[in-house]
């Protein structure tokens, strides 16, 4: 599997070239930031760490991210990854990420659900 995984990865890398490469990059930051920035203005949703980062980002949540999680999957969204599993200090931690192939009502359905369910 993972052999065919590199395989995959190689061709569609080559496929995409320089340019196309940093046109996947440059969409996934901005997707990331536009989706920070919907998810921030939820209330009690802030980052958790402060600085630069390239397609995903750590919110702090107002409660648990293991609680979340499922409640957003009852909406569709496979919701990111709760960080209180792998580090119990950041029990309401949430890594989220935003790729380019996410569009804006992507992003807006994720925030909707999101303070739903907050």
């Amino acid at each position: 599997n993972q052999g065919l995984l590199v395989t995959a990865a190689t061709i569609h890398t080559s496929l995409l070239g320089a340019e196309g490469l940093a046109r996947v990059a440059d969409a996934s930051v901005e997707n990331t930031h536009l989706l920070a920035q919907q998810l921030c203005v939820i209330a009690g949703v802030t980052p958790l760490f402060s600085g630069t980062h390239f397609h995903e980002v750590v919110l702090n949540l107002p409660r648990p991210a293991v609680e979340v999680l499922p409640l957003l999957a009852q909406h569709g969204i496979l919701g990111g990854v709760d960080l209180g599993a792998f580090y119990p200090q950041y029990p309401n931690a949430l890594l989220v990420c935003a790729t380019e192939l996410r569009i804006a009502e992507d992003i807006a359905q994720y925030a909707e659900a999101l303070a739903a369910v907050l």
